[in-house]
């Protein structure tokens, strides 16, 4: 998991969408995109809380298919990404 979580941590940095992300983890052959996998690598990426992830996986059915617009779940994801930086 920490070669993943150092890759999610570049994608983040490099400003990746929340959207992408979930797509370069769902084709990671070392990382099974599960609720739990992706709310530990957030953890372990950026140090997101599990009730801040647990609301981004919220947002998304059991196929991780989105439940709200795609503008939603980046507003949100921004949002949490700022309030990390103090912006």
């Amino acid at each position: 998991m920490e070669g993943v979580a150092a890759d999610v941590r570049q994608h983040i940095s490099e400003g990746c969408r929340f959207i992408d992300l979930l797509s370069f983890l769902a084709l990671n052959e070392f990382f099974k995109l599960t609720p739990l996998n992706l709310m530990r690598v957030l953890s372990e990426a950026i140090g997101l809380p599990m009730i801040e992830s647990r609301e981004m996986v919220s947002m998304f059915d059991e196929n991780f298919s989105p439940r709200v617009p795609d503008a939603d779940i980046e507003h949100h994801w921004r949002a949490i990404l700022d309030s990390r930086r103090g912006t």
